[in-house]
């Protein structure tokens, strides 16, 4: 029997591009077991109604509505919190799925139980050749691509990108939710790969499977002083969980040089703004860091 899969779309004012989605899924989904939950962050009522409306008429199984926005790691962790499936699949909206997609995602999974998280070939625009798949965490904290193995079945990543995120059930059962902290954007699912591979999963890239990435519409038009804090927030969130200690040390030294360039860039108050905010958090950081050092990666939801 085919697995069912669990396919988790969130929705912020952007049907223009979740009808488009939801219209792939339905005509390029070949593994029929299935169920499609969306979560909608806050939109304004015209879509609401939209989206009331596709589930009137069988377009998604379960509908979600929040009365504000929860972020990719809090709206995600309610569709898992409901999802039946053997495997849950986090899309994003701005998504266009190729025939065959789920199918190719599935039989890749199956076919070690180690894979705990899976990543389909996600090229930027419908005729662009996409040369990286992934990417990993280099020792300044900075999120960098991975070149992509032509035809690779499987090909062993440190992190999947969170646009079309697969993850089993067995990963899911030791992981558990994606972590808040790291709310609303950025660097969850850098988080969430570390946990697996920690946890001893495998996480990694198949070209067998094909989705188009429109590339971030949901964060369009967000103020460069929100998008850079929000981004070293997370980043060195993400520095103060997994790094080692020696690993740390070196993090301090370039972190010193990056508040530097901060200064003459006039941005050194934004800096500190995302050094505050995890100041703020540090407690619970610690508490997690060293759950994490005696292999307990399991989170709850909220």
């Amino acid at each position: 029997m085919e697995k069912l899969v669990s396919i988790i779309i969130l929705n912020w004012n952007g049907m223009k591009f979740t009808k488009p989605c939801i219209d792939s899924i339905k005509k390029n989904t070949k593994h029929k077991r299935y169920e499609i939950i969306m979560v909608d962050n806050g939109s304004n009522g015209k879509e609401i109604l939209e989206l009331k409306a596709m589930k009137g008429s069988d377009l998604i199984k379960e509908l979600i509505l929040n009365s504000e926005n929860r972020g990719f790691s809090g709206a995600n962790n309610q569709g898992m919190a409901i999802a039946k499936g053997d495997y849950f699949m986090l899309l994003n909206n701005d998504t266009i799925v190729k025939p065959g997609w789920l199918k190719g995602l599935v039989e890749v999974a199956e076919s070690d139980e180690r894979i705990g998280i899976l990543q389909p070939d996600l090229p930027e625009s419908m005729d662009e050749k996409q040369d990286y798949c992934g990417g990993y965490i280099d020792s300044r904290g900075t999120a960098r691509l991975t070149r992509k193995e032509p035809n690779a079945f499987f090909q062993e990543l440190e992190q999947a990108s969170g646009a079309a995120f697969l993850i089993k059930r067995s990963a899911f059962e030791r992981l558990g939710f994606l972590d808040e902290g790291f709310n609303p954007i950025y660097f969850e699912e850098s988080d969430y790969c570390a946990r697996a591979r920690k946890a001893g999963f495998k996480v990694g890239y198949t070209s067998k499977s094909r989705v188009i990435h429109l590339v971030s519409k949901c964060t369009t038009g967000q103020a460069s002083r929100w998008q850079y804090v929000t981004v070293n927030k997370n980043r060195l969130r993400y520095v103060l969980l997994h790094f080692g200690k020696a690993g740390l040390l070196k993090a301090l030294f370039w972190e010193a040089l990056r508040f530097i360039k901060s200064i003459f860039g006039r941005k050194a108050h934004w800096m500190l703004a995302a050094y505050w905010a995890n100041a703020k958090n540090l407690r619970e950081i610690i508490v997690k860091r060293k759950s994490y050092a005696r292999g307990n990666f399991l989170l709850g939801n909220g």
